[in-house]
């Protein structure tokens, strides 16, 4: 049947981080969770599950599941657009979608959203996983409030995430059974009142997880040179990032839209190469890809998953840049 449970608050200035994950009204927003994993025999998978609320001429919800086979460069991916919020619940334990994908919470000694087990299915695939949190969540940016590429009150929005989960579970792609999965996930909760069709406020969007278990989050707006993020330590302990460097190696063309590609990242003081896997897939509204973090020796040092909408590096009708071809 669906139930959506709303906040009285706006989301900005943030409150608790309870009252943020419920929806907002009058706000465009999305929980969004990415995550690898790896079977014993060393092949590797990624997963991506969105359900925003947003205005493209009319408000609607969208539901995104994907998953990635790295071993084969396949891509499985569902987009399923939802009108009038029909069969969705967002309540404080659970997040679903009928009949595709269904996400509980229960607490841990870190968060009392701690513990996650996601449920999502969708064309080509089925995936079980286990998700729990190694660290407290963080506010990012400013106390929680991210300003989207443009100066002003209106332009903002509210935004923390789970950026270490330990993963566990099991999948099914492309016929055939993965049991025993193990990897790490990182999960988002973000929303406010930035216009997703101004190209000023479109993003490149970088989460950085190290093996040593610290993170990083990077918002970039390129055209606007407005950057902002988070430095997460080992301990949980975090901080404000917003002096670093980020550059891209080359621009590439996908699908007809321009995407950068590559990137030199200079970052409290050492320098990375953030190289993608394989060839990234576009998601209606952003091209999102997997892609190896390295230092200056060229050794290894963890994986970074990038996002990046098509109204950073395509000019002309923003909500052509939307439309795959």
């Amino acid at each position: 049947m669906g139930k959506i449970v709303y906040t009285a608050g706006s989301g900005l200035p943030p409150t608790t981080f309870d009252d943020v994950w419920l929806a907002h009204k009058n706000r465009g927003e999305w929980w969004y969770c990415t995550g690898y994993l790896e079977d014993k025999g060393g092949d590797l998978f990624g997963y991506q599950f969105t359900l925003a609320k947003i205005t493209v001429v009319v408000p609607f919800m969208l539901l995104i599941c994907s998953v990635t086979d790295f071993r084969s460069g396949k891509h499985y991916n569902t987009q399923t657009p939802i009108f009038f919020g029909k069969g969705v619940t967002v309540t404080a334990d659970t997040l679903a979608v009928d009949g595709h994908t269904r996400l509980t919470l229960s607490p841990n000694e870190h968060s009392g959203k701690g513990r996650m087990r996601l449920d999502m299915r969708g064309a080509g695939f089925r995936l079980d996983v286990e998700m729990e949190a190694a660290k407290p969540p963080v506010w990012h940016c400013d106390n929680g409030a991210l300003q989207m590429g443009i100066p002003g009150e209106t332009e903002r929005t509210y935004y923390y995430s789970f950026t270490n989960l330990a993963a566990r579970g099991s999948l099914e792609i492309g016929g055939k059974a993965y049991e025993g999965l193990a990897g790490k996930a990182w999960f988002d909760r973000q929303g406010g009142t930035y216009h997703i069709t101004d190209p000023r406020c479109g993003w490149e969007w970088f989460s950085l997880r190290f093996f040593d278990n610290t993170e990083a989050m990077l918002f970039a707006f390129p055209q606007d040179d407005y950057y902002d993020g988070t430095l997460i330590e080992a301990s949980g302990a975090y901080r404000r990032l917003n002096d670093y460097t980020i550059k891209e190696m080359e621009i590439i063309t996908f699908e007809g839209k321009r995407f950068s590609n590559g990137w030199n990242l200079e970052m409290d003081g050492k320098k990375y190469t953030i190289t993608p896997k394989i060839s990234g897939m576009f998601n209606v509204f952003f091209f999102e890809l997997l892609a190896d973090i390295k230092g200056e020796d060229g050794s290894l040092l963890g994986y970074c998953f990038v996002e990046l909408l098509p109204g950073v590096r395509n000019k002309g009708n923003v909500l052509a840049a939307f439309i795959k071809k």
